[in-house]
């Protein structure tokens, strides 16, 4: 081999070994990764090879989901990334979706043969507009458990069918000793609408109208029986008057049934966590059966500068690698069919059969309007003054229909 020939195969031979730590752009790149804290990537061996070979590092800014928006909201009204990459999760679809702060990634979909999209489940609610904003991470129906031997403690073998039935169980386990506080449900908009849809109400039709507030409506209902659970019966424990979520109760040994996720059993089966483990089993929605679901997704702010990065960063965090990372972690369910489907065969996924039959009955809200988050807020507060006697439960309704109705008006001037 000639010198020439050397010194050129040397140089070669340097550029493949230092290529891979170059971002697409040629030179090593910083971006940026807003996310609620479950969204932090919980392999950091995992992370640390991902940005060892594409030359990316990623700064994680985690924040919860109310603080997450409003960085968002404030850092796009100006026009500025609030980060290069963002977790879209919980109410995300309407503070940060619909005002159009997400980049579109159909044409980056397109070019990725890698991403396999395909096997990713419900992609269509992350269509907005007819443009795709963001990659599901994870599927997560809202779904309930409950303790079965608890229930069987209170002679019930199966859980119950109906709200009414529910109701005179929990009354029951109360009144036998079997815990003081059988419903681990919050005060809070979740549980009036998983009641609400599984007992058959739809609450909005085609054009958006509040129908849930329509005369002797199963929504109506499910709030009459949702404020008498902490009223009346006294079956919530008082302390989720406040609460964000009634998960941490359930899993301090509160609770007979407990409004839930798709994915909880992997945690309220942990015996080093959870006092209810290892007894924790789904079951199908009372009634109707209908739920809704709040799934996630991982999209690129309009407004960054490293959408190439960014889009490199979000095809590793829904890899399979990643995906059963997280399921490891904190048991969200992998959007991946095939992650999903090899999990179930190893024994992995407990209550697959249930998530399985619970998934045909998934009638989704309209997460997606501009004023949904606003409005979930009003509700929240309306179930909570009723619960204190400030409002009546059709007061409530009323209130949170008419909210509906001038943020409705409001956003669509």
């Amino acid at each position: 081999m000639t010198v020439r020939y050397r010194m050129i195969f040397v140089l070669a031979l340097a550029i493949a070994l230092v290529w891979p730590a170059l971002g697409r752009g040629g030179a090593p790149q910083t971006i940026t990764f807003l996310t609620a804290p479950w969204g932090v990537p919980p392999d950091q061996a995992l992370l640390k090879s991902f940005e060892d070979r594409s030359g990316i590092t990623v700064q994680i800014i985690s924040a919860p989901s109310a603080e997450m928006y409003t960085k968002v909201q404030v850092a796009s009204a100006g026009r500025r990334a609030p980060a290069d990459v963002i977790f879209l999760t919980e109410e995300a679809p309407s503070f940060i979706v619909a005002p159009g702060y997400t980049e579109p990634l159909d044409a980056r979909v397109a070019k990725s043969a890698d991403l396999n999209a395909g096997d990713i489940e419900r992609m269509d609610f992350w269509t907005v507009g007819g443009k795709i904003q963001g990659i599901t991470t994870y599927v997560q129906m809202v779904m309930m458990d409950y303790n079965a031997k608890r229930l069987r403690a209170g002679g019930f073998n199966t859980p119950a069918a109906t709200w009414d039935e529910l109701r005179r169980q929990s009354v029951a386990l109360k009144q036998k000793g079997v815990d003081q506080y059988p419903v681990a449900f919050g005060a809070i908009d979740w549980s009036w609408f998983l009641m609400s849809l599984s007992a058959g109400d739809p609450m909005f039709d085609g054009s958006l109208n509040p129908v849930f507030s329509n005369s002797a409506s199963p929504a109506r209902k499910a709030m009459a029986m949702l404020l008498g659970f902490f009223a009346t019966d006294k079956v919530i424990t008082p302390d989720l008057l406040t609460k964000v979520t009634p998960h941490d109760v359930f899993m301090g040994g509160t609770g007979v049934y407990h409004q839930a996720w798709q994915g909880s059993l992997a945690v309220m089966n942990n015996d080093k966590i959870s006092k209810q483990a290892p007894d924790v089993q789904y079951l199908l929605m009372p009634e109707r059966h209908f739920t809704w679901s709040l799934d996630a997704a991982i999209g690129l702010s309009r407004f960054s500068g490293k959408k190439d990065a960014g889009w490199e960063f979000i095809k590793w965090y829904v890899s399979p690698e990643n995906q059963r990372a997280i399921f490891k972690a904190v048991g969200l369910v992998p959007s991946r069919r095939s992650v999903q489907q090899a999990l179930n065969a190893e024994g992995a996924i407990q209550g697959f059969d249930v998530m399985a039959e619970q998934a045909k009955y998934v009638h989704q809200l309209p997460r997606t309007v501009k004023w949904w988050g606003p409005w979930t807020q009003s509700v929240t507060e309306a179930i909570r003054k009723a619960a204190q006697g400030q409002l009546t439960a059709d007061g409530a309704v009323d209130a949170v229909a008419k909210r509906w109705n001038e943020l409705k008006a409001q956003y669509k001037q």
